[in-house]
């Protein structure tokens, strides 16, 4: 007669193997989801962050510029007109005419909102836009002021402003 051998039962060293490899595979499985995710949603801040880099000692000297300059800004929305207005004036409240201002607005924490600005001179150093139809929130707006002809246009002066417009 044949003697049975005794059934373990329980974890041994295979099942603790296999338990580990599963493990493994299953957290490489959801980090190359969420890599795939996250790279194929968000494209990054800036189109080229290495020459943006490479010029940042250049764009102090260019703020440096600037506030030598002691120029002064006013800004005004009007939201039932949708006429967006700054002032410039120069160091000693002179306004500052014949200026090209242009820029960009946009909503702070996404890009899909952005269009382009080209404000118009008021006279006495102001310059509007008109912005139709702008919903309701914060928009980020940033204005370049430059000086000269199409060829040899520069500019001058930048500023950023934050617009609130209410419902």
């Amino acid at each position: 007669m044949k003697q049975a051998l005794p059934v373990r039962s329980g974890i041994n060293g295979w099942h603790v193997l296999f338990g580990m490899i599963a493990f493994f595979v299953t957290v490489t499985a959801v980090d190359s989801v969420m890599i795939y995710d996250a790279i194929s949603t968000f494209g990054g801040d800036t189109p080229d962050a290495y020459r943006t880099g490479l010029r940042y000692n250049q764009r102090i000297a260019d703020e440096r510029r600037q506030d030598e300059l002691g120029w002064t800004e006013a800004t005004k929305f009007d939201s039932a007109t949708g006429v967006f207005s700054v002032t410039l004036k120069d160091r000693e409240g002179r306004s500052i005419d014949d200026l090209q201002i242009s820029g960009s607005i946009g909503r702070p924490a996404t890009d899909v909102a952005d269009r382009n600005l080209v404000l118009a001179a008021a006279g006495e150093g102001g310059y509007t836009v008109t912005l139709p139809n702008l919903a309701e929130g914060n928009w980020d707006i940033s204005l370049f002021a430059s000086q000269g002809d199409a060829a040899h246009r520069s500019v001058v002066y930048r500023s950023k402003v934050r617009l609130w417009k209410q419902p």
